[in-house]
């Protein structure tokens, strides 16, 4: 609905593209992708195993584990239209309506160790245990999101310009592909997404009376990718969070 009613502002807005104060253009942005808040190791569920024979209980406890989830890195693009208000001759408003897709990749190992007990007429004979590692597994990560990033664009001599704000996003539909689980993974994505975003560009205007705008920005996102039915396969809850850093280009067509 959020879009719907963003799109509708922009087809208002190019319907007075006459007004030199309120320009609307198409935009193009490359993305490079990291996450933050996820730790080395994350912990797999698995069940007890208990054999009985006799007055012997045989308890096998198996514990299986990945690590390097926190270099997971990836890659994006997003494309939409703009929007940009001008308040003075030293401030803008700026506002992006763009589809986005995100992906991610990590090479992960695989841990796991596991622990026998034996228990006679109901007393622990000892615990053997058992560690070792099962190789490495390809992790990645596919997100769709509608993006909204919010600006107060602070413009400087030369058509040079900062800008800061917040940054609003949903996520539409999420995909991981992973061998050691699997699982419906758009079920567990978050959904909106909160974050906050900074950077600085420049213009360049055209003597056919459009203009271009260059430039680079920082994410930083503050709400988690994931929901809490994940802990549904995991033994703890995690709460992994993205930041982005983006370049692209806006060609103002009214």
């Amino acid at each position: 609905m959020a879009a719907l009613l963003c799109a509708a502002c922009f087809a208002m807005a190019a319907e007075n593209a006459n007004k030199s104060s309120f320009k609307v253009g198409l935009t193009a942005i490359g993305n490079y992708i990291g996450i933050w808040n996820l730790d080395n190791d994350v912990y797999v569920k698995k069940e007890t195993e208990a054999d009985t024979s006799g007055h012997v209980i045989t308890n096998s406890y198996y514990e299986q584990w990945l690590s390097g989830g926190h270099e997971l890195r990836g890659v994006g693009g997003s494309f939409g239209v703009t929007g940009i208000k001008e308040v003075n001759r030293w401030l803008d408003l700026h506002l992006d309506l763009l589809v986005s897709m995100r992906y991610r990749f990590v090479e992960a190992k695989e841990h796991h160790y596991e622990t026998t007990e034996e228990i006679i007429d109901g007393k622990s004979q000892g615990q053997v245990k058992e560690t070792g590692s099962k190789g490495k597994y390809d992790i990645s990560l596919r997100y769709w999101h509608i993006d909204m990033p919010t600006n107060a664009r602070f413009k400087l001599p030369n058509e040079y310009f900062v800008e800061s704000g917040f940054f609003l996003s949903y996520i539409v539909a999420a995909n991981l592909k992973i061998k050691l689980i699997s699982l419906d993974f758009n079920s567990y994505a978050a959904g909106p997404e909160i974050g906050l975003n900074a950077g600085f560009g420049k213009t360049f205007k055209f003597s056919n009376g459009r203009s271009l705008d260059s430039f680079v920005r920082f994410i930083f996102g503050l709400t988690p990718l994931l929901n809490d039915k994940v802990k549904e396969y995991l033994c703890e809850q995690i709460y992994p969070r993205e930041w982005l850093v983006q370049a692209g280009v806006t060609l103002y067509t009214f």
